[in-house]
């Protein structure tokens, strides 16, 4: 049986297997998960296997013995929803009747923006059967099961799909000048929050019943906080709406209702 992929949380239990073709070939069915031992593991999935992917021996010291090389290689490429690369993913092959860990890596960083290699990683093993977990957070944990590493020929597992989690947010407003001139402009204080992701985009909104009276971008730079200018509203008393609209990884969000007043007169502004 080829290699199937799952996805899950890499804090808790497996909540729930899902099939994936790894090599757009026809999906496979998935065998059970050891989902106690997957949940146990996981958290531990940092700390470097004995036979690491990516040491290296110091040159410095000649008197070293060589490194004795696995004679199977698994190899593939962590992407995220759109085929782009992902960096510094944790990955280890575990073996596939006891699940302890036989070697790890890091997918790999490069300084490259457009750098073919972002996302590649590597694991030397012995010839068998292995189920690797890719790890990273902020994505849903990726478990491939029953890997199979031939001798002198690598296995290619292609691109991996990690999804991006999306974390719940918060939202807060407020009106800069509760009671405002008629010809003074509504200004509103925004702030987006989550306790779990950095604020880094999306958009907010602003509306009056279902009109839409504003639709400001969040910059990375905002870092969630945004004044939002309305410009001139008609006279009377407004009731308004502000919502965060969400992006990929982040949940929408919307704040308590504000109330603005534009007074009839300047002089019932003060």
């Amino acid at each position: 049986m080829g290699p199937t992929i799952v996805a899950g949380d890499d804090r808790a239990a497996v909540d729930e297997q899902k099939t994936r073709s790894l090599m757009h070939r026809t999906t496979r069915t998935t065998r059970p998960i050891r989902l106690s031992l997957l949940s146990l593991l996981l958290p531990a999935l940092l700390v470097p296997a004995t036979a690491s992917a990516h040491d290296d021996v110091d040159d410095d010291h000649g008197d070293v013995p060589a490194v004795v090389e696995k004679a199977g290689l698994i190899q593939g490429v962590a992407v995220d929803s759109s085929g782009r690369g992902i960096d510094d993913v944790a990955v280890q092959a575990l073996d596939a009747e006891t699940g302890e860990p036989v070697a790890s890596a890091l997918t790999y960083a490069s300084d490259r923006p457009d750098g073919v290699q972002h996302g590649y990683f590597y694991l030397h093993v012995d010839p068998g059967t292995y189920d690797v977990v890719l790890v990273k957070r902020g994505y849903d944990a990726g478990l491939l099961a029953d890997v199979t590493a031939r001798r002198k020929a690598p296995t290619s597992l292609g691109p991996i799909t990690l999804e991006l989690r999306d974390w719940p947010t918060t939202t807060a407003a407020s009106v800069v000048d509760p009671v405002v001139a008629p010809k003074q402009r509504v200004k509103l204080k925004v702030k987006v929050g989550s306790r779990k992701a950095r604020v880094d985009g999306g958009r907010v909104k602003v509306l009056e019943g279902r009109k839409v009276l504003a639709n400001q971008r969040l910059k990375r730079s905002d870092k969630g906080a945004v004044r939002v200018d309305l410009g001139r509203l008609s006279k009377g008393t407004h009731h308004l709406k502000v919502l965060f609209t969400g992006k990929e990884g982040l949940k929408p969000s919307r704040a308590k209702k504000v109330k603005v007043v534009v007074a009839r007169s300047a002089r019932h502004a003060r």
